[in-house]
């Protein structure tokens, strides 16, 4: 890639006059305190491109392979710290500084948007804002302008944007940048990866109609229970369930009616017992179901989507309204929920697609994978950007940094919770009992 193609920065003098600091030059600067240990501003899991152009050690940055999704990029905190400044600045555009502690400030400049204000505490991987290209001096060019400073003069921020300010060479995972100018490194990888939080528990049928519950800590992705497999038997072939709370399962049968029967499980610790399974109603077809957790159930059948309240824990037919047709052409090999109004699935060509689902005939679509999704006979996921799939018996788990920012690049496969061992017919994790961390 030619430099033509990419920015170089140099902040200009009216730039320069716009700063809120004009202190001594961060090279000579004297530092008694160690440096935050920072990780890339961005996802887990992304590549980008890191300049210095002729203003080392400052950094331009821009997404690789070919900038391609560099504006409008997700940009998050690369360590904890404290918002003390988020402004719009005439030549440098949108700008947020963050003060990390110890006299050290990182500064981020031409954002297309600020999502933290001034005050606001923020931690490693919290969104901060998205990239862009305003101000003069970005050219008209999306990237990233970032800054390390220390406030040498102990004014309470660093100055930035010119030879002779604050800026120190920045480190990320641990190697350090900005050496000098013109230097590139490419395909520089986020390491900002904080894990998720809680415990998925999972419930599932056997292909004898037993019930199996597992549980799974979320952070480490180690089976931690079970599987506890019940001695009864639904007593029919169940075709669909959805995990409503930990002792709640609703569940369809085969039977040519659509029957929906509610699973009331009374013990899933050493053992797994449950109530004789209550008849709801008929007329449920559906092939997969999904609990988003908070209100809403979605069913699909013959491709079609529709979506009921749900208003009570233990529902009887009655609490569970709406029947809201929100579309057609959900043709779904997988389906689960990763939050309230969003869905995940995955198509039998291997596509894997989140959808914001808003109401009748309204829903946006975005393609977070084109292939290799359809190895999975089973998708479900407790919240917090945590997917697993399952197939041929192994249950493999995935990190979404930002389960609704509708792009895949910050989707990451993080190895199998078991290779073997999870024979189940159908899968169900109770919604919303993981955070991301």
């Amino acid at each position: 890639m030619s430099p033509a193609l990419l920015l170089r920065t140099v902040v200009t003098a009216a730039l320069v006059a716009g700063t809120l600091a004009t202190g001594t030059s961060g090279a000579a600067a004297s530092r008694t305190m160690a440096a935050p240990a920072l990780q890339l501003p961005f996802p887990c899991g992304q590549d980008w491109r890191l300049d210095t152009w002729a203003h080392a050690p400052a950094l331009d940055m821009v997404k690789e392979p070919d900038q391609h999704g560099t504006e409008g990029a997700t940009l998050v905190a690369p360590a904890a710290g404290t918002v003390n400044q988020s402004y719009t600045h005439a030549n440098a555009g949108n700008l947020i500084q963050i003060d990390h502690g110890g006299g050290y400030y990182t500064t981020y400049i031409h954002l297309q948007s600020r999502a933290v204000s001034v005050g606001a505490k923020v931690g490693r991987g919290t969104v901060i804002g998205k990239v862009g290209k305003t101000g003069e001096t970005s050219n008209g060019h999306p990237h990233l302008h970032f800054e390390l400073g220390y406030d040498s003069d102990g004014n309470g921020s660093a100055s930035w944007g010119y030879a002779g300010s604050e800026r120190v060479r920045p480190s990320f995972d641990g190697v350090t940048y900005g050496q000098s100018n013109n230097q590139t490194w490419r395909n520089v990888t986020s390491g900002n990866c904080s894990a998720p939080e809680g415990r998925a528990s999972v419930y599932g049928t056997l292909p004898d109609g037993r019930l199996t519950y597992t549980a799974i800590d979320a952070a480490t992705g180690r089976r931690t229970h079970g599987a506890v497999v019940s001695t009864a038997t639904l007593g029919f072939t169940p075709k669909a369930m959805a995990t409503l709370n930990f002792n709640t399962i609703l569940v369809t049968s085969d039977d040519p009616d659509g029957p929906l029967y509610r699973v009331d499980v009374r013990t899933n610790g050493d053992s797994l017992i449950f109530e004789p399974p209550i008849l709801l109603g008929s007329g449920w077809t559906h092939d997969l179901l999904a609990y988003d957790g908070k209100s809403h159930l979605f069913g699909i059948a013959g491709g079609t989507l529709r979506r009921y309240t749900v208003t009570a824990a233990k529902p009887a037919l009655a609490d569970i309204t709406g029947n809201t047709l929100v579309g057609t052409g959900f043709t779904l090999k997988t389906l689960t929920a990763t939050g309230p109004d969003w869905l995940l699935g995955t198509t039998a060509d291997g596509q894997l697609i989140s959808y914001r689902i808003n109401g009748a005939g309204s829903w946006q679509r975005h393609q977070l994978r084109d292939s290799t999704w359809q190895v999975f006979d089973h998708l479900l996921s407790p919240g917090g950007g945590v997917y697993y799939g399952h197939r041929e018996g192994a249950i493999h788990r995935y990190l979404d940094r930002d389960p609704y920012d509708g792009v895949g690049d910050d989707l990451i496969g993080q190895g199998a919770v078991d290779t073997t061992g999870w024979t189940q017919s159908l899968l169900s994790a109770q919604p919303a009992t993981v955070t991301s961390g």
